[in-house]
């Protein structure tokens, strides 16, 4: 990889770091959060559901502007607004606006994921493409090892507003890297509509597959992860910082994962490397279910998720970028909502049965989730 490269790729990983950060960092927050604007803990949470719900429906309304502009621009547009929002999050000073400012992030954020992932397509291509890729999403689980516990170590340093500031300080970093950086890129389809992206994409071959695949694969893993804090705190009465630990384990192991998943692409080929990992998921969902009440056997196999997640889930994005060269933007677009929508629909339908089930459930119907993705994986052609 040349010096321009990976000027590059160190723009786009440290963006979508940030993104990622943001999403994960506010869980330790909330009761501050709450206290501070007079609330519940379930009302504060409303920030979370209004951050994910603005970037899922967000997402398809912005993706097809990268089809007919520069997609630096949109990066950096997107990644100003983020920067805004996370600021006026700062000084928030009651919870109605604090949802305005984190459903301004959320759109944001909506504007530049999914252009990260369609610039990687149009820009780079082949073995390069899957390496690059997998690095960008190394990006996503750092975030998910760090953002929990940066969070609660700068609530309790200070207060919740510095971990909203030092978010703000990262993406400015960020910005600066990608107005810098990333290389201006022509547009492809400066007048089709709205109407055409959305049928053009849906019409190209094995996308729908890949939506659907991706959609079940978030759904079996959110469902597994989201309630994960919880159970540690309920049956094995973890403290927080010990559970933040075991997240940060998840975390370096998918990190690991995702920075090596191009190698194992370019080994394997995209759809071999989907498949195989599907099926360690459902394997290791599976064990979780089934040896739940054992904290050896529980980390053991959260690890191995863990690699399995960061290898299929990047071979997921290195496939589908290829599948509408037109319409990358708007293709990505709705990846990014149907990645939402599973972790929304996981954490609805969770929330439902955990009580009255238990934690072994999740790894039962995460496995079945896992059964479904591999029967899309065998309909791809």
């Amino acid at each position: 990889m040349n010096i321009k490269n990976f000027s590059t790729v160190t723009g786009l990983f440290l963006g979508v770091f940030v993104v990622g950060v943001d999403s994960f960092i506010i869980s330790p927050l909330l009761p501050q959060i709450a206290q501070d604007f007079h609330a519940t803990i379930s009302q504060t949470a409303l920030g979370v559901t209004t951050y994910a719900l603005c970037e899922m429906i967000g997402a398809p309304l912005f993706g097809p502007l990268g089809d007919r502009f520069s997609k630096r621009k949109l990066l950096i547009t997107g990644m100003s607004l983020f920067l805004g929002a996370t600021l006026l999050c700062a000084i928030a000073t009651n919870l109605a606006t604090f949802y305005i400012y984190r459903a301004a992030a959320g759109l944001g954020a909506a504007l530049f994921l999914p252009n990260v992932w369609a610039f990687i397509g149009s820009y780079f291509n082949g073995q390069l493409m899957n390496k690059i890729m997998g690095i960008s999403m190394a990006g996503l689980s750092l975030s998910v090892a760090v953002g929990v516990p940066l969070g609660s170590f700068l609530s309790q340093l200070s207060n919740w507003h510095s971990a909203f500031w030092a978010s703000a300080v990262l993406t400015v970093f960020s910005l600066i890297l990608i107005i810098a950086i990333i290389p201006n890129t022509t547009a492809q389809n400066q007048k089709i509509s709205y109407l055409v992206n959305f049928r053009n994409v849906f019409k190209a071959k094995n996308v729908i597959h890949t939506l659907l695949l991706d959609f079940f694969w978030m759904f079996g893993f959110y469902l597994v992860y989201t309630f994960l804090g919880s159970f540690l705190a309920e049956h094995f009465h973890f403290s927080s910082g010990k559970a933040g630990l075991v997240f940060l384990i998840y975390g370096t192991a998918n990190f690991i994962a995702a920075s090596t998943g191009g190698v194992i692409m370019n080994k394997l080929g995209r759809v071999k490397s989907i498949l195989f990992n599907a099926c360690a998921s459902l394997s290791f969902t599976l064990a979780l279910g089934l040896f739940s009440n054992s904290i050896l056997g529980l980390i053991i196999f959260l690890i191995l998720l863990a690699f399995s997640m960061g290898w299929g889930v990047t071979a997921i994005s290195a496939y589908l970028v290829t599948l509408s060269t037109q319409n990358r933007s708007t293709l990505m677009s709705f990846n990014s909502s149907a990645l939402y929508l599973g972790l929304t629909l996981a954490s609805i339908v969770g929330g439902l049965i955990y009580q009255g089930l238990g934690f072994w459930i999740f790894g039962i119907i995460s496995s079945f989730s896992y059964a479904i993705v591999i029967l899309l994986i065998k309909g791809l052609h």
